[in-house]
């Protein structure tokens, strides 16, 4: 029955390092009501810790990236979260920084920037990915959400007709 069924799906959506693409890779623990879950696993209806509480996941989208800079965060320190993982994300993903560098570069507490500002070649470095799956996160409004130790900004937009729907 699975062979059935896989031709009718249609393709992912591409991205190439021009489109700017954002998103989680599979694997990433995402903070729920329910403890961490593998954002690959996370279900409309789902709820996610998020700066505001819990909220409700509306649903998730996913992509192809082909040639696309990715950031590697090693230590959760450099965004000052807590500790964790070291996680993965295309360069261009934003993320809640809550150090000096918010101070510094914007007079603020904390600010949302993209991944690849981070990048020192100590604790946070950029690497290119010839493929990767992306998913991204929908909410009724952007949020900023815990993955991995970090604070991670949701997709801004809602998702595009063209794009699948995992759940």
């Amino acid at each position: 029955m699975l062979p059935q069924l896989a031709p009718s799906l249609p393709p992912l959506p591409l991205a190439t390092r021009r489109s700017r693409p954002t998103g989680l890779l599979p694997g990433t623990l995402v903070e729920t009501a329910e403890g961490p879950m593998p954002v690959e696993f996370l279900l409309a209806g789902d709820r996610i810790q998020t700066r505001n509480g819990l909220v409700e996941l509306r649903g998730t989208s996913v992509l192809e990236a082909l040639s696309v800079e990715v950031v590697v965060i090693d230590s959760p320190a450099a965004t000052g979260g807590e500790a964790g993982a070291p996680l993965t994300l295309p360069a261009n993903q934003q993320v809640l920084v809550r150090d000096w560098r918010a101070m510094v570069l914007h007079g603020q507490d904390e600010m949302l920037t993209p991944a690849a500002s981070l990048v020192d070649d100590l604790f946070v470095r950029r690497e290119t990915r010839a493929r990767l799956r992306l998913i991204r996160l929908h909410f009724d409004a952007p949020q900023v959400f815990s993955a991995g130790g970090h604070e991670i900004a949701s997709a801004r937009t809602p998702v595009a007709a063209h794009q699948r729907w995992l759940h």
